[in-house]
Order: structure tokens, then sequence, then C-alpha cells
């Protein structure tokens, strides 16, 4: 076999290497994509009907992104934004990682497209994190859900449930219901800091 026929071996394995690598990722993504249209229309229809009740629920959101927000009384709100993240990459945490994957793998095929929530309650960090794998199945842990895992094509009444729980414990944040509430920290805080407007340092809590 001459140089171009051993070339060309090489590269019709490397073009089957990166079709069966780009195949899985893109799998990946489109698993985190249906999910978090699942996600996010889940929580418009909650909050639809916590508005039937008398809450005053807010939200709005894009196909990247959705925002709710709970208004329990003046100055008594809170808010929750989720994101999907472009992309997928190899699950690290043990929490969020598959329960087929025994350990961290860089392989594609363990690969998780991600969803972010925020809360400016609990500051500019992330507060929610889901992984959702190419086979479907998401997991989650967070502030507002501590723990739990589904898959994409669950009934509409498993996702809109799980739905009600984000919209309850952002509704606890507003009001202060169910132990949810702010404790003082230990953080440093010094005269400059109350001078200069900077909010004392306080740790926002859920009863487990």
């Amino acid at each position: 076999m001459g140089f171009d026929e051993r070339v060309l071996t090489r590269l019709q394995r490397y073009r089957e290497d990166a079709n069966r690598s780009l195949k899985l990722v893109h799998e990946a993504e489109a698993a985190a994509r249906r999910f978090s249209e699942r996600l996010f229309a889940g929580l418009e229809h909650t909050a639809v009907l916590a508005r039937q009740v008398g809450f005053e629920v807010e939200n709005e959101g894009s196909a990247r992104a959705f925002t709710l927000r709970a208004l329990a009384a003046p100055g008594a709100e809170a808010r929750v934004s989720f994101g999907l993240v472009g992309g997928a990459a190899a699950e690290t945490d043990e929490d969020l990682m598959h329960e087929d994957l025994s350990r961290y793998d860089l392989d594609p095929s363990g690969y998780s497209g991600r969803i972010l929530g925020w809360t400016e309650s609990a500051g500019e960090d992330v507060c929610q994190t889901f992984a959702v794998y190419r086979d479907g199945v998401w997991k989650t842990k967070g502030l507002f859900v501590a723990k739990a895992r589904g898959k994409v094509d669950d009934p509409d009444d498993v996702v809109n449930g799980f739905c009600l729980r984000i919209l309850g414990r952002l509704i606890d944040l507003a009001a202060l219901t169910g132990g949810a509430g702010r404790r003082w920290s230990g953080e440093p805080y010094s005269l400059p800091d109350h001078l200069e407007g900077r909010a004392f340092p306080a740790e926002l809590r859920f009863p487990r």
C-alpha cells in the first residue's frame, strides 16, 4: 500500500470517529434543548394556575431563558431565572452523573447538556443545575430542588409536578413560608462596608 493509500485509510478512520463524536454531542445538546422546552412550558403552566388562586406570579421567556417572579406583598418578592447553556461536556459532579457512568469519562457518550438557574436572593452564583444526557435522563441539584431525576419524555403531569416544586419554593422565598429565610452569616462586615451601602452578609437557606 502506497503512502497516499495509507493516509486515506487513516483519514477515513478520523472521519468516522469525528462523525461518531459529533453525533453524540449533538444528541446531548438536543436532549437538553427538549428538556428546557418542557421545563419552561411547565413553569409557565404552573404560573397560570398560581394566578388563578390569587398569587401574583409573572413569567417571561425565550427559547434559551425563562424567568419566574413571585410577589407576596410590596417589597416581598423572589425571582428565579433558568438558562439553557450551549454545548455539552463530560459531567464531573457525582450528584449529577448518569447512573450508567461509573466514573468521569471524556468520551462524548457520557456528555451532558446543562440548564442553570439563578436567583438574586442567593447572590450571583448558580443556585440550580440540571444535567441532561443524550438518552433523555436528567438530574438536578441545588437550592430550589435539593436532588431529583427524571426523563425528558416523562408525562406532562410529572413535569408539571416538578415545576410546582420550584414555584412553591419561590413562593416560600418571597413570603418566608415553609421555613425559608435568610440567616446572619459570620462573614466580616466593617463600618466602611455599611457606609458604602453594602448589604450585611446573610445566607439563604431552605429546611431540608
